[in-house]
C-alpha cells in the first residue's frame, strides 16, 4: 500500500508536464520562455521558485524534465489507423488501473475493487476496471444485490455502505470518483462475508482511493490526448517533408492530393489554384475518381469557385441531400454524385490561393476533424504552392502576347501539340480557326498605329470572350489570331467562327475617338476530320483562310477533303 500514493504522484507530475507541453503547442508558454523564467528565478506563472519547497528544485535538477513522446511508424490519420493506436493506449491505461485496484482491494480487505465509469450521456454506470485479472466482468460482485447502491453513490455523490443487520457486517462500500467537481464514476469494494477492515477504516480510506482513481483516469485522458496530438503532429510533419520535396508544379500538386488521402478517410482528392484578384480558378490536379483530366478551369457558379470566393470550409456529409443540379468544378458536371465532399480553402496572408477538395462515396466518411487535418496540410504546403505558381506565372507571361493578352506563338505551339496528342489517345477531334483582320494595313494607314493596336485588343477580347474556357486563343502574328477548339468537330467550329465573325462586324470599334469599321475572315480545319495528318492541320486552316479572303473577305471557309482524302 505504501507505494500507491507516491506512484500516483509521479504519474500525476508526468501527465502535468505532458499537458504543459501540449498547451505550449496550442499557444501557451514557449520552451524558451520556461527556460528563461527558470534562469531568472521566476516561475512562468509569476511565482518565485527559489523560495518554494526544496523538492521542486530537486525534481527540476535531477529529473529528465521530459515526457517520453509516443513513437509510431504510422503516419496515417484516418480513423481506423488511429483507432488501433488508441486501443493499445487504452489497454495500457486499464492495466495500470487494474493494478491500482488490486492494491485497493488488498488494503481494505475486500474480494473485489471495481471502478465504474459514469456516462453522462446515457446517465448510467459501467464497470470499467476491476481487481480480478483475466476475467471479462467482476468475479466477486453481486450485481442484483449491490448495483443499486453503486448507482445511488453516483447520483447522490456521497459514500454508501451495505450493512447486513442480521450479522452486523459491511459487505459493500461505494464512493463517488470526482475531479474538480466533475463526476467521473464510482469506486466500490465488496466482500460477501463482510469487509475485513472496520467501517471507520473504510470510511476514512475509500474516499482517498477514489480521489486517486479520479486523478489517474484524468491523467490517462490527458496522455491519450497528448499521444493523439503527437501522432497527428508527426504525420503532418512527415506530410510536409514529403510535399516540400517537390519543386515542379505537377509533382507538388500530386503529392498534396496523395497526402490529403493519407490524413483523411477520403478516396479522391483534387487541388485548385485560385486567383482572388481576377476571381478565377483552375483544377491543377485531380485523382481518377473525379473523371476529369486536369488542368481545366472552374466556372464562376461552380461549388468549388463559390467556396474559394466565400473563403469558408465546406463540408457536406451527404451530397444526395442537396437539391437541384450540381456543379462541382464547371457547369452541369453533375457534382460529386454521392457520399461526402469537403472543400478546404488554402489561405496565405489573408487571401485564398487555392483549395483542396476531398471526397468519399460513403456519407459521413470525412468528419470535421479530418477536414481540419486537410486544412493543416494546406497550411504546411501553401508557401511551396505559391512559389511554384509564381514561377509558373513568370513562365505564363513568357508565353503571353504583351499587346492582346492572348497566348503567343510559343504557347500556341505547345497547346497544339498537347491537344493533338490528347486527340490521338482518346479519339477526340481538334478544330482550328484562323482569324485575320480584313484590310488591317488600311486601318493603320487611315487611323494610325495606336488605333490599330486598340482594334487588335478589342478583337482579341471579343474572340476570347466568345469561346469556352477550355479553348485557346493565340495571337499568331500581326493581325492573325488562332483559336484551338478541343473536342470540337468541323461543323461546330464553322458555326462558332461565323458567330464570332458576325459579332465583330456588327458595329464599328471606338478607337481614340474614331469609329473604325472592321471585319474578319476565318479559315477552319479539323483533325482528323478532313485532315489526314496532324502536321497538315495548320496548313489546311491557312488554305481555308486564303479561300475566304479570295472570296471577298468577311466570311468563313472550311477545309474540305477530296475523295482521295487530300485536303484542298
Amino acid at each position: 500500500m505504501s507505494w500507491v500514493t507516491p506512484a500516483s504522484a509521479l504519474l500525476l507530475l508526468a501527465a502535468i508536464f505532458a499537458a504543459a507541453r501540449y498547451s505550449m503547442r496550442r499557444g501557451g508558454p514557449t520552451v524558451e520562455g520556461l527556460v528563461s523564467a527558470e534562469h531568472q528565478g521566476t516561475d512562468p506563472l509569476g511565482d518565485d521558485i527559489h523560495g518554494t519547497d526544496p523538492r521542486v528544485q530537486q525534481f527540476r535538477q535531477t529529473g529528465s524534465n521530459r515526457l517520453i513522446e509516443p513513437t509510431s511508424a504510422i503516419t496515417d490519420l484516418r480513423p481506423d489507423a488511429q483507432a488501433k493506436l488508441e486501443k493499445a493506449d487504452l489497454a495500457s491505461d486499464l492495466a495500470t488501473l487494474d493494478a491500482f485496484l488490486v492494491d485497493v482491494r488488498d488494503s481494505l480487505g475486500a474480494d473485489e475493487a471495481v471502478f465504474w465509469r459514469w456516462s453522462e450521456h446515457r446517465d448510467t454506470l459501467t464497470p470499467t476496471a476491476w481487481s480480478t485479472p483475466g476475467v471479462k466482468r467482476p468475479a466477486h460482485f453481486d450485481m442484483n444485490a449491490w448495483r443499486g447502491l453503486v448507482q445511488w453513490a453516483a447520483e447522490g455523490r456521497i459514500m454508501h455502505f451495505d450493512a447486513d443487520a442480521r450479522v452486523g457486517v459491511t459487505r459493500l462500500a461505494a464512493a463517488p470518483v470526482e475531479l474538480h467537481g466533475r463526476l467521473i464514476g464510482v469506486l466500490s469494494v465488496a466482500r460477501a462475508e463482510g469487509l475485513e477492515k472496520g467501517r471507520e477504516h473504510i470510511k476514512a480510506w475509500l474516499p482517498r482511493h477514489a480521489a486517486q482513481v479520479g486523478r489517474l483516469v484524468s491523467l490517462f485522458e490527458v496522455r491519450r490526448e497528448y499521444g493523439r496530438f503527437m501522432r497527428q503532429s508527426q504525420a503532418l510533419l512527415t506530410a510536409a517533408q514529403r510535399v516540400q520535396g517537390h519543386k515542379s508544379q505537377e509533382a507538388l500538386c500530386r503529392a498534396i492530393c496523395e497526402t490529403a488521402l493519407q490524413v483523411s478517410s477520403a478516396t479522391e482528392a483534387a487541388l485548385i489554384r485560385w486567383r482572388a484578384d481576377v476571381g478565377r480558378g483552375w483544377v491543377q490536379y485531380a485523382t481518377s475518381g473525379f473523371k476529369y483530366n486536369a488542368p481545366f478551369p472552374l466556372t464562376a457558379e461552380s461549388l468549388a469557385a463559390r467556396t474559394c470566393t466565400d473563403e469558408t470550409l465546406l463540408l457536406l456529409d451527404d451530397v444526395s441531400k442537396m437539391t437541384g443540379p450540381q456543379s462541382l468544378f464547371f457547369d452541369n458536371d453533375g457534382g460529386w454524385p454521392k457520399g461526402t465532399l469537403a472543400i478546404v480553402p488554402l489561405k496565405l496572408e489573408d487571401r485564398v490561393i487555392g483549395a483542396i477538395v476531398v471526397a468519399a462515396k460513403t456519407p459521413g466518411a470525412i468528419p470535421r476533424e479530418e477536414a481540419r487535418n486537410v486544412a493543416l496540410l494546406g497550411a504546411l504546403a501553401d508557401t511551396s504552392l505559391e512559389m511554384v505558381w509564381e514561377m509558373e506565372e513568370v513562365s505564363r507571361r513568357a508565353r503571353t502576347d504583351a499587346l492582346t493578352g492572348l497566348a503567343n506563338r510559343r504557347a500556341f505551339d505547345e497547346q497544339l501539340e498537347h491537344l493533338l496528342a490528347h486527340a490521338d489517345r482518346f479519339g477526340h477531334s481538334v478544330s482550328l480557326i484562323l482569324v485575320d483582320v480584313d484590310h488591317f494595313k488600311q486601318v493603320n494607314d487611315t487611323y494610325g498605329h495606336e488605333s490599330g493596336d486598340v482594334v487588335l485588343k478589342w478583337i482579341a477580347k471579343s474572340l476570347s470572350d466568345g469561346v469556352r474556357a477550355v479553348d485557346v486563343c493565340a495571337r499568331f502574328g500581326g493581325e492573325e489570331i488562332a483559336i484551338l477548339l478541343p473536342q470540337t468537330q468541323l461543323g461546330g467550329a464553322v458555326e462558332l467562327a461565323d458567330r464570332l465573325r458576325k459579332v465583330i462586324a456588327s458595329k464599328p470599334i471606338l478607337a481614340l475617338g474614331n469609329e473604325v469599321p472592321v471585319t474578319v475572315s476565318c479559315g477552319v480545319a479539323c483533325y482528323p476530320e478532313g485532315v489526314l495528318t496532324k502536321e497538315a492541320l495548320f496548313a489546311a486552316a491557312d488554305r481555308a483562310l486564303y479561300d475566304a479572303k479570295s472570296a471577298g473577305r468577311n466570311r468563313v471557309k472550311s477545309a474540305t477533303a477530296k475523295p482521295t482524302g487530300v485536303v484542298r
